[in-house]
């Protein structure tokens, strides 16, 4: 759903109201959609998916693409839809199960193609496009009567009776310190900047340094030395792991054992998640990529970085920590994002409604239900998914299965109970 104009969010009577307005379009926001149209018992009219792109998961498939990923880190239960062997079955029918990727000692993966297909399937058969508002949030307020809340859109003003914030990781680029001086024009790009061009990137004339130590930074190297020569920079020697974390934390109970157990906000909690994720890692298969590459003599690793940048006419020169240099070179940052607690939404919707925030800034959660907690001790009616919820969530949050998790967790709190699903229905996953 596109809006015709500011008023679109609008009826003659008012803001349009809804039981859920989820802030996001992507993994999250649309696997949470599907779940409560699905699992839920809500009509299409009860649920609104505000995302400033012009299709849902747009922004996904776009920095999918945008680093060279080929397949999916997860597995093939691990999607935006509620049955777990949907995807699976979709590919058998489709007559594609040579894009489930057989994996040493795990589940086979989906292609990137494969996922996408069958996640554009999943909207189109749950008419989930039909919720989503093309907008932007700038704003969750309380309504006069304070029992539902305003939510500020470029597009106007809607009303919910619940909000999730389902922003994804989000935040600014994080950029070393040498480059910030650099000039607009120099050949310095991060992976993540909305007009980063691959294309364009693998067609430098000069050397190109892709900086980073994980797989983002792997598979666009990989991607990159297809075409032209690279040079990963890495500050570490390359860690290899075949998924982010242990397939244990996937379970609510041992995530209870762990991290419930510790007091809400504290930094022991997220010391906990931070040591169970593999973070800056690289799985199996995206070494062979880049062992492939080494042996053609198409690509270089190198252990080191970058301490200073300076523009020429055809290029940067580059000065490593070693003293060594490289002139007319590009440089190609997969170095993450700054962290998502520091997104302006998060700061604004905190102040606007007085809750209550943990260590580093995380919200604090109430572990059964996912509710922010306000100020006061009370359960909000804004509800959190994807990074945002890691304290509550566990390492996966972030990751498609933590959708998933999120979904189950606002459906179940809602019967007043939360509960293990079978675990005959998430093969793979444990």
């Amino acid at each position: 759903m596109t809006p015709d104009g500011p008023d679109a969010a609008h009826t003659s009577s008012g803001p349009q109201s809804y039981e859920y307005v989820i802030i996001g379009g992507g993994i999250h926001g649309t696997c949470l959609a599907n779940y409560l149209l699905t699992e839920g018992g809500h009509a299409h009219q009860d649920l609104c998916l505000v995302d400033p792109r012009e299709q849902l998961l747009a922004s996904f498939a776009t920095k999918a693409r945008q680093c060279g990923m080929r397949t999916l880190r997860s597995t093939f239960v691990h999607h935006i839809d509620t049955e777990p062997f949907s995807l699976e079955s979709f590919a058998e029918c489709a007559g594609r199960e040579d894009e489930l990727v057989s994996t040493e000692n795990y589940p086979n993966r989906p292609t990137l193609d494969l996922f996408l297909d069958h996640a554009r399937n999943v909207i189109d058969r749950r008419d989930i496009d039909e919720c989503h508002v093309q907008s932007k949030v700038t704003g969750v307020t309380r309504t006069g009567s304070g029992d539902r809340l305003d939510v500020q859109t470029e597009a106007g003003m809607l009303e919910a009776r619940r909000v999730v914030l389902a922003i994804g990781l989000g935040g600014p680029r994080t950029v070393p310190t040498w480059g910030a001086s650099l000039p607009d024009d120099a050949p310095l790009v991060h992976v993540w900047d909305d007009e980063f061009d691959p294309t364009t990137a693998a067609n430098f004339a000069g050397p190109t340094f892709v900086v980073g130590g994980g797989i983002t930074a792997a598979q666009l190297a990989c991607s990159l030395s297809e075409h032209t020569d690279v040079t990963l920079c890495s500050r570490h020697d390359l860690e290899i792991e075949l998924s982010e974390a242990d397939p244990y934390w996937i379970n609510w109970r041992h995530i209870e054992q762990e991290v419930h157990t510790l007091p809400p906000g504290s930094e022991a909690r997220l010391d906990r998640i931070r040591a169970a994720r593999n973070d800056a890692t690289i799985p199996p298969y995206v070494e062979r990529r880049l062992d492939e590459a080494r042996d053609c003599d198409e690509l270089e690793v190198r252990r080191g970085e970058i301490t200073c940048a300076y523009a020429t006419d055809d290029g940067l020169l580059v000065r490593f920590d070693d003293g060594t240099t490289a002139a007319n070179a590009q440089v190609v940052l997969a170095t993450g994002l700054d962290p998502v607690p520091e997104h302006p939404l998060v700061d604004s919707v905190a102040d606007s409604l007085s809750l209550e925030r943990g260590a580093e800034g995380f919200p604090l959660l109430d572990d059964e239900t996912l509710a922010w907690r306000g100020t006061d001790g009370t359960r909000s009616s804004v509800y959190v998914s994807g990074a945002l919820a890691e304290p509550s969530v566990g390492p996966f949050a972030r990751n498609i299965v933590g959708a998933r998790r999120v979904a189950e967790r606002l459906l179940t709190s809602r019967a007043g109970t939360v509960s293990e699903r079978p675990s005959s229905a998430l093969r793979g996953e444990s």
